[in-house]
């Protein structure tokens, strides 16, 4: 690494990783600080012969760079390296609905499912309530997330402000890859298994492609029939869905509409809605999000062919994630659809 800390620079290190010719010194310390992240997770670059790559420190190291002095640089470090690990795995919607996030070492990763309480009523010198249920276990197991984007060379002799402009294509093009798995995932294919494809979730039927207030209001009561508080649940649901139930009245002549935007969020039923295209058009989820988990394994990759495009002026990187969706309630997601 330098003696004199600068801003960590993703797009420094995408032209190094794409140069065809002697290694880059300018960046050597990204570089250094990625084989420390290979180091700390006991990972090993995801690439050919032909490419080259870089791991990209995940947030949780930002709090050691934090730990530098500001004076020597560790604020000015830490931020710019945030940026970039953001950008590399960036918060999804599932994420702004309440589902916690987890980075974690190793190849695999273990939780208890959901058990219910046994609970009674004893007197005194009473032997406690049995618990029959059988405490069981829900497994998380790596999922190669690889998001393509591609770039035009001149990136090199840009101004700096490029480096935002980057950023902001990278971690739109993860988020709607993790996004898309951890809600339409198939669990085959090397796919997580998405939210709409849990097999003990919920169902909920539509008579129409517009579910009606009583439908939805059909998907709370499932819930909390299953012991879900209801005052934890959310919606989420598609662009085109949304838009047709903020036309469609609760009852005819009613004047009041399903979808209502109050206390700065969307609304049905009073309960919190999350708009993505990623969920299918004709399908509503209505879930407790304190139940899901989205599991990213060690550190995200960047990897770059430096010989591919290289005739035509392009610059093609591939951002990858290890990561999983896991969810120790199934009953606690209820798919609606038509």
């Amino acid at each position: 690494m330098s003696a004199a800390p600068r801003p960590y620079s993703f797009s420094k290190l995408i032209n190094s990783l794409s140069s065809t010719t002697e290694l880059d010194t300018t960046t050597s310390w990204e570089r250094g600080l990625g084989e420390r992240c290979g180091k700390l997770f006991n990972q090993t670059l995801n690439r050919s012969q032909r490419e080259q790559g870089c791991f990209i420190p995940p947030a949780a190291m930002v709090r050691d760079l934090l730990s530098t002095p500001a004076s020597s640089g560790g604020d000015l470090i830490a931020t710019s390296v945030l940026k970039v690990a953001d950008a590399v795995r960036p918060q999804t919607i599932l994420e702004a609905t309440g589902v916690q996030r987890l980075e974690v070492a190793g190849d695999n990763l273990t939780l208890p499912r959901f058990v219910e309480a046994a609970a009674g009523w004893i007197g005194e010198g009473d032997t406690y309530p049995s618990l029959t249920s059988t405490v069981t276990s829900v497994d998380a197991t790596p999922r190669m997330a690889a998001a393509r984007l591609k770039f035009s060379r001149r990136l090199q002799v840009l101004s700096p402000d490029v480096e935002g402009v980057v950023l902001q294509q990278v971690g739109g093009g993860v988020a709607a890859l993790i996004e898309q798995g951890c809600i339409t995932g198939t669990g085959t294919n090397k796919q997580p298994l998405g939210l709409l494809n849990l097999p003990s979730a919920l169902q909920q039927s539509f008579a129409g492609s517009t579910p009606t207030s009583a439908e939805l209001a059909q998907m709370l009561e499932k819930l909390g029939d299953q012991k879900i508080d209801i005052a934890k649940v959310v919606f989420l649901m598609h662009p085109s869905t949304a838009a047709d139930l903020m036309q469609t009245e609760v009852a005819s002549t009613s004047g009041q509409l399903v979808l209502t935007y109050a206390d700065s969020a969307y609304r049905i039923h009073g309960r919190p809605v999350f708009i993505s295209t990623n969920v299918t058009e004709d399908k509503v989820i209505a879930m407790d999000p304190s139940f899901s988990r989205i599991t990213y394994f060690g550190a995200a990759q960047v990897v770059v062919d430096p010989y591919s495009g290289a005739m035509n002026g392009e610059t093609t990187i591939n951002v990858l994630n290890a990561m999983d969706l896991i969810c120790t309630h199934q009953p606690s997601v209820c798919v609606g659809s038509a």
